[in-house]
């Protein structure tokens, strides 16, 4: 491997030569073409060009390329997400008429840059700590349903029922805005006095990360409101509110964030094109995201098939020198008849969501939130026998 160099790896597919595709984009993405001077190419302009590292085809016109790109053209100390997004995405990769497909499906780049990124602060060992849940359990948590139209004081009270129930982390659902019916400030108030009260009972501390995400403009304030009314932690979606906005809450307020990713489908689902998931996860971690959503195994979203939780998840935990695990929040038509599938298949190392599987559950929240304990406490016992 070269030193000093961001390798882009894409998948292509061309009607020409897949070598050239990839010799073209390392010229392009790095430099583009020496001109508007009269004189040869200089010496720097010469070490900053990118290079195709590895083509390999896996039938005629289609496989994978893999870009090296020297990072002594980026500006790492001050924006060094900013670089990795604009050589990989921000340029020409997916907008030649030399291909027909191209997708990003993994970067890599040597540690010693990794100083320049904060990763997560706890990871799965951490946050397990902080709620004082033992390392044989997964992580029980659950989101605020529906979506909207629900007071602060309505939403206060759910939220007291999930904690009273014993479940240890509670997020907002993703289309939670700052509402005059339920805005961030009171609704966080109300949340945190509810649970607080629900600690007192269950001698179980909860993380619950309310939805502040906005533009970057606002982003600080209203993690600010936040946390000056009690949250323990912050949820933002890193497509509306843009990715480096998790940066800024870990840095500004230092709690754990919760990196929504609704809309990575979007970004990724089209076979063969835009992004992978693993690379949208994968920024989250170095950004500093304690949480990212995986799929589930019987669930209702794309990218439920266990070959594709496998590898989300596995770029969550993947070795990186002084970057910390992201915490995989699995969710998506979680529920009691399937927890114990996904538990057999993924472990305890998670943090496992269910929405309407316990808003929605015969008998009530509390009904549900005693289902989802009772099939995590069978698959510890039978594992543990």
């Amino acid at each position: 491997m070269l030193k000093d160099m961001l390798y882009a790896k894409y998948y292509i597919e061309t009607d020409g030569d897949l070598a050239t595709v990839g010799g073209e984009l390392a010229e392009i993405e790095a430099t583009g073409k020496w001109g508007g001077l009269d004189y040869p190419p200089t010496e720097l302009f010469e070490s900053c060009k990118g290079e195709l590292y590895e083509a390999r085809e896996t039938e005629k016109g289609k496989g994978y390329i893999t870009l090296a790109l020297p990072m002594k053209n980026f500006d790492m100390e001050n924006s060094a997400f900013s670089a990795l997004w604009l050589y990989m995405i921000g340029g020409a990769t997916h907008a030649l008429i030399s291909y027909n497909k191209s997708r990003l499906v993994d970067f890599w780049f040597d540690e010693k840059y990794n100083k320049y990124f904060l990763g997560p602060k706890w990871g799965i060992a951490g946050v397990k700590k902080y709620l004082g849940v033992p390392e044989s359990e997964p992580v029980m948590g659950t989101i605020v349903k529906p979506t909207a139209g629900i007071t602060d004081d309505e939403h206060a009270e759910m939220c007291g029922r999930f904690a009273e129930g014993g479940l240890q982390f509670i997020k907002d659902d993703e289309k939670f805005m700052n509402t005059p019916y339920n805005p961030i400030g009171p609704r966080v108030e109300k949340v945190m006095a509810n649970i607080k009260k629900a600690e007192d009972k269950t001698g179980k501390k909860v993380l619950y990360t309310p939805h502040i995400t906005t533009g970057p403009d606002n982003i600080l304030k209203y993690g600010e409101t936040a946390i000056k009314a009690g949250a323990r932690g912050l949820m933002v979606n890193i497509f509306a509110a843009s990715f480096p906005s998790v940066k800024m809450l870990r840095d500004a307020f230092d709690v754990p964030v919760y990196a929504h990713c609704g809309g990575k489908e979007a970004f990724g689902r089209a076979d063969g094109q835009g992004v992978s998931p693993e690379v949208v996860v994968k920024f989250a971690r170095l950004l500093g995201a304690e949480f990212f959503r995986s799929n589930i195994l019987g669930g209702y979203l794309v990218g439920g098939t266990r070959e594709e939780i496998v590898s989300l998840i596995d770029t969550m935990r993947a070795p990186m020198e002084g970057i910390k695990d992201i915490v995989p929040a699995l969710s998506g038509g979680l529920s009691p008849k399937n927890l114990g599938e996904n538990l057999s298949a993924f472990g305890t190392g998670i943090m496992a969501l269910a929405g309407t599987g316990i808003t929605q559950y015969p008998g009530g929240i509390a009904k549900g939130v005693e289902a989802m304990k009772a099939v995590a406490a069978d698959y510890i016992k039978n594992k543990g026998g």
